[in-house]
C-alpha cells in the first residue's frame, strides 16, 4: 500500500509543479498563463469523428497545454480565423531513409539543408513519416534513428525493418528461394534486434529483389516475430496488376489474399502498402476491396494506404512479371539471351495496349542523362527503333532506370478513398527542387487528396479526409499521443488556408511546393509560420516502445 502511494505521489509532484509554473504569477503580477504559441479562433479538426468546433488552442514546450476559449498570454500568436487547426499528417508510407545514404555528405551544403527540412511534406502539413517500407532501406533501425535525431530532421520519423535490406545483407547476390532453419534464425534475429532497437514494425517489397523470391511461410514466421513487440507488417504486395494467371485467378487478389494469410497465420496487423490497381484493368476497385473487407470481417486488423495519383515510380521494369526479373535485381540472366529479349519484347508490347509508350517518362537514366524526362515513345523516336525493342534495351542495363508509369486505375483509387480503412500517403521522400527525378506525389499527396477529391470533387468529406491522414495511421502505429488535437498530446499541428490550398507540382515541374499551409508545429516548433520556412526544425526519431 505503502508502495502504490509513493508511485502515485511521484506521478502527481511533476504534475503539480508544472501547473505552478505555468500559472505563476508574471512580473507584472498577473496570474495568467503564459503559453510559448496560442492558436486563435481556428476551426478545429481534431482528427477524430467529433464535429468540427471553433476554439483556441495553447502550446506549451512541446505539447498542446489547453484548447478551448482561453485568456493568457503568449510569446507568439496565431491569428487562425477563417483558418482550419488540423493535427499535423502523418505520411505512412515514405522513403526519406532512402536519401541519406553513403551519397548524401557529397552533395551541396544548400542541397543538403533542404532535404534535411523535408520541405515538400511540411509545406503539405506532414509532421510524421514512416520510413523503411517496401523491404527497403540504407540504414539499419538504431543508425537511422540516431541519424535523423543528430540532423534534426524536419519531421517526426517511425521507422519500420525492411525485409529486403536484411536479406541482401545476410546473403549477398546468392539468394536461397527457401531458407534453411539456420537462416531463418538469422533473418528472425535481424528482426528481433530491429524492434527492439525501436522500429514500428517490418515491411517487404515482393516485387522486388531479392523479396520477390521469399516465401509466405517466411514472412509469417518473422511477422510472428513483429506481433511479440505489437508491430505491423507493411507490404509491398507480390504483384499490383490484373494480370490474369495460367489458373484463372487475377494477380493483384491473390496477393492481398497472400498477405492475409501471413497476418491470419502470424497475427500481426497487416497494412498493405500504396494499394492500386496497375494494368491491365480486368477487375473493379469493388472486388479489391470486398477481399480486404472479408479479412477485416474475420477480426484481422487489415488496413492499407493509397496516394491520389495514377501513376507509379518506380525501377521500369516493375510492369514485368517476376518471371522476368532476377532474385538480385535487373532482368534474370535467362531472359538477356536473343530468344529471352524477344519475349519480353512481345509481353511489354501486349502491355503497351493499357500503358502506351507515351504513358512511360524515364525519370533518373545514369547511363545516358539526355533519356531523363522523356517519354519512351520520345527515346524510341530519337534512336529510330520501335518502342517495344527500346523498352528491352533499357530494362536491361544495370542499374534499371527509374520511371513514372501511368498504369493505375483512377476509378479504383477513387473508390479505395472514402474507407476509413485506407489511409493517406505520399509513397515520396525528402527532396531538393536543385535535384532530378521527383514524382509530383512527392510535393502534393495530401494537398491533392484534400483540395481535388475532398473540397472539389467531393470524394469523401473533409473531415474523413483529415481522419485518414492523422488519427487513422495514429491509431495503426500506436503513436498515442499524436494524429489528434487533444491537450496532453505533441503539438504537431497544422494551421491550414483551405482558399490557397494548391497542388502546385506537376508531371513536368514536379518540385514546387504545394500552398495553403499558414503555419506548421512540429513538436511545438514552428517550422512554417505565414507561410514561409522559418528555418527551425522540430522533428524526432520515434521510437516504439
Amino acid at each position: 500500500m505503502l508502495e502504490i502511494s509513493r508511485k502515485i505521489i511521484l506521478r502527481v509532484i511533476p504534475a503539480l509543479v508544472s501547473v505552478l509554473f505555468l500559472f505563476s504569477p508574471s512580473p507584472s503580477g498577473s496570474a495568467e498563463p503564459v503559453y510559448d504559441v496560442l492558436i486563435k479562433g481556428g476551426k478545429i479538426f481534431d482528427g477524430t469523428l467529433r464535429p468540427p468546433f471553433t476554439a483556441d488552442i495553447a502550446v506549451t514546450d512541446d505539447r498542446i497545454a489547453a484548447i478551448g476559449k482561453i485568456k493568457g498570454k503568449a510569446k507568439k500568436i496565431i491569428q487562425a480565423k477563417g483558418l482550419i487547426v488540423v493535427p499535423g499528417f502523418i505520411d505512412i508510407h515514405e522513403h526519406s531513409d532512402g536519401i541519406f545514404g553513403e551519397d548524401f555528405p557529397k552533395m551541396a551544403p544548400e542541397i543538403q539543408e533542404e532535404y534535411k527540412i523535408n520541405a515538400n511534406a511540411v509545406f503539405q502539413g506532414v509532421t510524421t513519416v514512416v520510413t523503411g517500407n517496401c523491404g527497403q532501406s540504407p540504414f539499419d533501425t538504431r543508425k537511422w534513428l540516431a541519424t535523423v535525431d543528430e540532423m534534426h530532421f524536419g519531421t517526426n520519423v517511425a521507422h519500420l525493418v525492411p525485409h529486403g535490406k536484411i536479406r541482401s545483407d545476410l546473403f549477398g547476390s546468392n539468394q536461397p528461394e527457401k531458407l534453411a532453419p539456420d537462416q531463418l534464425d538469422r533473418m528472425k534475429a535481424r528482426v528481433k534486434e530491429g524492434m527492439g532497437n525501436g522500429a514500428y514494425g517490418l515491411s517487404s517489397g515482393l516485387a522486388y529483389a531479392p523479396g520477390r523470391i521469399s516465401s509466405p511461410e517466411e514472412m509469417i514466421e518473422l511477422c510472428k516475430i513483429v506481433r511479440q513487440y505489437g508491430g505491423i507488417y507493411a507490404t509491398h504486395m507480390r504483384d499490383e496488376s490484373g494480370a490474369i494467371r495460367e489458373d484463372g485467378k487475377v494477380t493483384l487478389l491473390e496477393s492481398i489474399r497472400e498477405a492475409v494469410e501471413v497476418a491470419r497465420k502470424s497475427g500481426v496487423s497487416l497494412q498493405i502498402s500504396h494499394l492500386k490497381l496497375q494494368a491491365p484493368h480486368t477487375i473493379t476497385g469493388a472486388d479489391i476491396l470486398s477481399v480486404i473487407e472479408s479479412a477485416r470481417s474475420e477480426g484481422l486488423n487489415v488496413t492499407a494506404d493509397s496516394y491520389p495519383y495514377t501513376s507509379g515510380y518506380s525501377e521500369m521494369i516493375i510492369i514485368l512479371p517476376n518471371r522476368f526479373k532476377s532474385p538480385s535485381g535487373g532482368i534474370h540472366p535467362k531472359y538477356r539471351n536473343a530468344e529471352g529479349r524477344e519475349e519480353i519484347r512481345k509481353y511489354i508490347e501486349q502491355i503497351f495496349e493499357d500503358i502506351p509508350p507515351e504513358k512511360i517518362i524515364i525519370m533518373s537514366h545514369p547511363a545516358n542523362k539526355k533519356y531523363q524526362g522523356k517519354t519512351l515513345k520520345e527515346i524510341a523516336w530519337m534512336e529510330g527503333k520501335a518502342p517495344g525493342e527500346c523498352y528491352v534495351e533499357q530494362a536491361m542495363l544495370d542499374p534499371v532506370p527509374t520511371a513514372v508509369v501511368f498504369a493505375h486505375n483512377e476509378q479504383a483509387m477513387i473508390d479505395f478513398m472514402p474507407n476509413h480503412y485506407v489511409f493517406t500517403c505520399s509513397d515520396g521522400m525528402a527532396w531538393s527542387r536543385k535535384m532530378e527525378g521527383a514524382h509530383p506525389r512527392f510535393y502534393g499527396a495530401f494537398s491533392t487528396k484534400l483540395k481535388t477529391y475532398a473540397i472539389n470533387r467531393k470524394i469523401m468529406s473533409l473531415q474523413d479526409a483529415i481522419r485518414s491522414m492523422t488519427y487513422l495511421p495514429a491509431e495503426k502505429l500506436g503513436l498515442d499521443d499524436r494524429g489528434r488535437l487533444s491537450e496532453g498530446a505533441f503539438a504537431d499541428i497544422a494551421v491550414i488556408n483551405l482558399k490557397t490550398l494548391k497542388t502546385n507540382a506537376t508531371y513536368r515541374d514536379p518540385a514546387r511546393y504545394s500552398g495553403g499551409v499558414y503555419c506548421l508545429l512540429v513538436n511545438g516548433v514552428m517550422t512554417i509560420e505565414k507561410g514561409k520556412l522559418t528555418g527551425n526544425r522540430g522533428g524526432r526519431a520515434l521510437r516504439k516502445n
